[in-house]
């Protein structure tokens, strides 16, 4: 009967880690759709102040009317102060705060100059995060198994 106890157990771990492992490529594909968005959206700007040239707070009001769940534009008060995600690591988003400060504040062909190298930085991120998590949903939750499992036979 003991037996069974820690048999369970260690099933009960073994899921533990998979979940966990799951969690973590979960967390890679967040960050892939969130560099796809932020591309899609750095485009839209392009496009609203090239062709239209929209004041920022129109802009913004446009913006959240868009399909970009993973920007939480809707916590956003002004494009010049938008902040990314804490699932996004500093050291990404860092090269993207000089453009967000520049919006509104520098000539509309400057600021369209710029946006090709932004909307090309942000695909490069996508393109990375996804390669990222192609490998990591096959490899975490088996790695999460292994972890639980061996966890679970030390406690044995």
């Amino acid at each position: 009967m003991i037996w069974l106890i820690k048999l369970s157990g260690a099933v009960l771990v073994g899921a533990a880690g998979f979940l966990f492992g799951a969690e973590q490529a979960a967390v890679l594909q967040r960050r892939a759709a969130f560099w796809a968005e932020l591309a899609n959206m750095l485009a839209q700007i392009q496009d609203a102040v090239y062709y239209r040239a929209l004041a920022t707070p129109c802009l913004l009001e446009e913006l959240r009317t868009g399909n970009y769940p993973h920007l939480m534009l809707g916590e956003c008060l002004a494009l010049e102060s938008y902040r990314f995600p804490a699932y996004i690591p500093p050291g990404d988003s860092a090269p993207f705060h000089p453009l967000f400060e520049q919006i509104g504040q520098v000539s509309a062909q400057e600021l369209c100059g710029q946006m090709p190298y932004y909307i090309e930085l942000a695909r490069q991120n996508g393109a990375r995060q996804e390669k990222d998590y192609r490998a990591a949903v096959r490899l975490y939750p088996q790695a999460g198994v292994c972890a639980g499992l061996m966890a679970a036979l030390l406690l044995l």
